[in-house]
């Protein structure tokens, strides 16, 4: 069963259990937040009774699959202090998702050395003592300059001999030269080759403002962007059924209203037995 979602604010008195509450009002299957701001290095406490209320609303909801996207700031193929700094906020994001009980936490590994990227990863989940939950999500992404992770092989080599999984995001794939318009399913295919579905554990569902090959990283609004329809394909494929699809488009009521009346006439084509 498809699971899908927004990334949801945990601003607030309420905080991350605000933006469970908020998933059940828009009627959402999964979700994903930030365990603190995504432009500050500063570490967001989380008291006993705020992760008490988000468990037992977690709970009620049916235990929505629940995703932490680590800071901005974060770059993994830094040298000196930049890399300390962002090993120390991701080690920080997995210690916090695994309070909270979630799934994963994602992470763009940054710009730099492959080899310092892998490294910063793997002592992030030493740091935080991670074993089995959450899962370390690496982002491909949409290329240009020194960044890691646009290509597929490249994800393929981060992950080998560790326990890390992929987070595909669709408008990054097709802005570093995968046609996700025209073939998703190739798309996917060649993902399977180089890392294994398996491994992928979300997928960022986000049409492109830039064109194929761009390396433009702007998300537009489902059906608004350069992809359009490929990302139905992309959605119903029944390789991904098991998969957290999340939505990193810009929100407002009328914003969110336009997203889901899309996604979800989308899954209303898929076969019946995938969503049973």
């Amino acid at each position: 069963m498809r699971r899908y979602g927004f990334h949801l604010s945990i601003a607030g008195k309420k905080g991350v259990a605000g933006a469970v509450e908020e998933a059940l009002g828009l009627g959402l299957t999964a979700f994903q937040i930030f365990a603190k701001s995504p432009r500050s290095w500063k570490p967001r406490a989380l008291s006993p009774s705020e992760v008490e209320t988000f468990r037992a609303l977690r709970e009620l909801a049916g235990e929505l699959p629940g995703v932490v996207h680590a800071s901005y700031l974060v770059n993994l193929g830094a040298e000196g202090e930049l890399w300390e700094k962002s090993v120390m906020s991701l080690a920080d994001d997995l210690e916090k998702a695994r309070l909270l009980g979630l799934e994963y936490v994602v992470v763009h590994p940054g710009s730099g050395s492959p080899e310092r990227v892998k490294e910063g990863l793997l002592k992030a989940l030493r740091l935080a003592g991670v074993r089995d939950k959450p899962q370390l999500l690496v982002e491909n992404t949409a290329g240009g300059g020194e960044k890691v992770g646009a290509r597929f092989e490249e994800l393929s080599w981060l992950l080998e001999d560790t326990p890390l999984g992929v987070c595909l995001d669709t408008c990054h794939a097709y802005a570093a030269g995968y046609d996700v318009k025209e073939a998703p399913e190739a798309v996917l295919t060649e993902l399977e080759r180089a890392v294994g579905l398996e491994r992928v554990g979300v997928v960022h569902l986000n049409d492109s403002v830039g064109g194929l090959g761009s390396r433009i990283d702007h998300h537009a609004h489902l059906l608004q962007g350069r992809i359009g329809e490929g990302l139905k394909g992309v959605l119903l494929d029944p390789r991904l059924s098991d998969k957290v699809f999340i939505l990193e488009t810009p929100r407002s009521p009328e914003e969110d209203a336009w997203n889901l009346r899309v996604l979800r006439g989308w899954l209303e084509e898929a076969p019946a037995q995938e969503e049973a």
